[in-house]
């Protein structure tokens, strides 16, 4: 996952993905950050941006989980084999 964000002042920003509280990333007195991470979810995520203590959500972005992709993912090896 990569997250960006931009302002027109420098602010003091966390972006966390909610019910993830270990993935967090936080910018002091900046007016834009990146954030890249590698993260496996089979649950939709939700991520915000928010104040330095975590009190007030400033942009809340849902990032929603296919679920048809899952249904017809393919196993790694096939349950079957043929040995001659």
């Amino acid at each position: 996952m990569r997250a960006q964000w931009r302002s027109t002042r420098n602010e003091s920003l966390c972006l966390v993905i909610v019910d993830q509280p270990h993935i967090r990333r936080c910018w002091e007195q900046h007016s834009e950050g990146v954030y890249s991470v590698e993260v496996a979810f089979s649950q939709d995520l939700v991520v915000q941006l928010r104040d330095t203590e975590l009190d007030r959500v400033l942009a809340s972005q849902a990032i929603a989980v296919i679920r048809k992709a899952l249904q017809f993912r393919r196993k790694r090896r096939q349950p079957w084999s043929i040995f001659y």
